[in-house]
């Protein structure tokens, strides 16, 4: 009987164990605590990205169509588990392009893929893709073959995605023409403008052309106004429409080449930007002589998170005027702020039809650094009678060429689209830094190779065998 008590009261332990264990688990499972023991934030999310999290109520499917082979699959799963963890709103489904041929086509058609490794957020319907590029920065590097990643910016990429589509209607961007602008709807390989044109697309933008002169009015549902490189004057009537345009909160990005007049130089004068007939020669920085490669950087929304060379094509300079307008009322004043410059060995060159040209302070060039965009605010945001008051934004750039289907190089799309979100107040699509991927490498000498292997191969196993005979003799005994 004692016997049978002894079995029961075992039994009844075993049974409270596991309910005991059953109950931590469900504790655990309801109630989850992640820590990041790594020690570094690889895919640790920032606070913009926890704060946006915060905020979804939608469902949002995301399918990864990356094969599990590919480089960058377990950084992609990675992340995504923060981005689900964070929000159960939040569905990932992955795709195998090489095994699961069914099931890709099918998703295939319905967002109109035409290329693997890639993935594709979806809200209620509506989609973007991020593809591979916009996931990873690479490079070739050290004479190797194969590019190596060389910064993880996945975040950035997932972020932007679900941003866009929680804004739900896409910003309408306008491109002008009628005055031998870049056209987004040319497919010239080496002048056209398709491709940032496709890119804009992507980024969950609308794209349409105007021509102000049949318009008479930049349209209500413009978010933005992009003038790229013209080559005619315009009219002084459509300067005006412009500049009404501005004077109503409007968004304007102009990108004017050298030599070129364009009739928009007074009004640009007059939100403190200078215009010199000039080129912009910077021999320290430049491959072919007529190019001009950017490593210098201000502080700004824009250039926060630039990382790579911007390489503009006969560049003309575009010079703040800040300090010749302090007779305008504060608030009219527009805040113009430096983008891109020049090296102190550069130089603006008046004497462009010299094909020696060199720096000539009489014939009235300007030594470097020399200023290549700025960014302009005016009427900055205040509250009055808890109204927001929207300020206007410019961005001019002295070069269109930079962005053309045979310049996608460097980091020219980088620099347009983060000033095209700037403009758009999508600064939180540009505030996400790239996370550099460190390589680590384990150098070891020929000498402490064989010491690893007389230790791990030969000394390891012995001691087991010892243990193990020493162990089975003393049984016998």
């Amino acid at each position: 009987m004692k016997r049978i008590f002894s079995n029961l009261n075992i039994l009844a332990a075993v049974l409270l164990a596991f309910v005991l264990v059953q109950l931590v688990n469900f504790i655990a499972l309801t109630n989850p605590l992640r820590g990041n023991w790594s020690g570094h934030s690889y895919y640790e999310l920032s606070d913009k990205t926890l704060q946006m999290l915060d905020e979804l109520e939608y469902d949002v499917d995301i399918t990864v169509f990356f094969q599990e082979e590919h480089a960058l699959y377990h950084d992609i799963e990675n992340l995504l588990e923060e981005y689900q963890y964070n929000n159960r709103n939040i569905h990932v489904e992955w795709v195998d392009p090489a095994r699961d041929r069914a099931r890709t086509e099918k998703l295939a058609n319905k967002y109109g893929l035409t290329e693997a490794q890639v993935v594709v957020f979806d809200i209620d319907g509506t989609s973007k893709v991020v593809r591979q590029a916009d996931i990873a920065d690479s490079q070739i590097v050290n004479g190797r073959k194969e590019p190596v990643l060389t910064a993880f910016k996945g975040e950035q990429a997932f972020s932007s995605a679900i941003l866009s589509l929680m804004q739900g209607e896409p910003p309408l961007v306008y491109f002008l023409v009628g005055h031998g602008e870049k056209r987004v709807t040319d497919f010239d390989q080496l002048a056209g403008f398709s491709k940032i044109g496709t890119q804009i697309l992507r980024d969950n933008l609308e794209v349409k052309e105007l021509m102000l002169s049949a318009e008479n009015r930049v349209p209500e549902d413009a978010s933005a106004l992009v003038i790229a490189g013209p080559a005619q004057m315009m009219s002084s009537v459509e300067v005006e429409l412009v500049e009404e345009y501005l004077n109503r909160s409007g968004r304007v990005m102009v990108m004017l080449d050298a030599l070129k007049e364009t009739g928009l130089e007074p009004m640009l004068q007059r939100w403190g930007v200078g215009l010199r007939n000039d080129i912009v020669v910077d021999l320290e920085n430049t491959l072919r002589g007529s190019d001009v490669h950017i490593r210098r950087y201000n502080p700004h929304p824009i250039t926060m998170r630039m990382q790579s060379i911007v390489q503009f094509i006969l560049p003309r300079s575009v010079q703040p005027l800040a300090r010749e307008m302090e007779g305008a009322v504060a608030e009219d004043r527009p805040s113009v702020a430096p983008l891109a410059m020049t090296s102190d060995k550069s130089w603006s060159e008046t004497q462009v039809d010299d094909s020696n040209a060199k720096f000539d302070e009489e014939t009235g060039d300007l030594r470097g650094p020399i200023t290549l965009a700025v960014a302009i605010e005016r009427g900055a945001a205040q509250e009055l009678l808890d109204v927001q008051i929207k300020p206007s934004r410019v961005v001019v750039i002295g070069d269109s060429d930079f962005v053309s289907n045979g310049s996608m190089v460097g980091g020219n799309l980088d620099f347009f689209m983060s000033a095209l979100n700037w403009l758009l107040d999508r600064e939180e699509l540009i505030a996400i830094s790239p996370k550099p991927i460190e390589e680590i490498k384990l150098s070891l000498s020929r000498g402490q190779l064989k010491q690893l292997f007389w230790i791990n191969v030969v000394a390891i196993p012995l001691v087991a065998v010892g243990m193990g005979l020493i162990i089975w003799y003393r049984r016998r005994k």
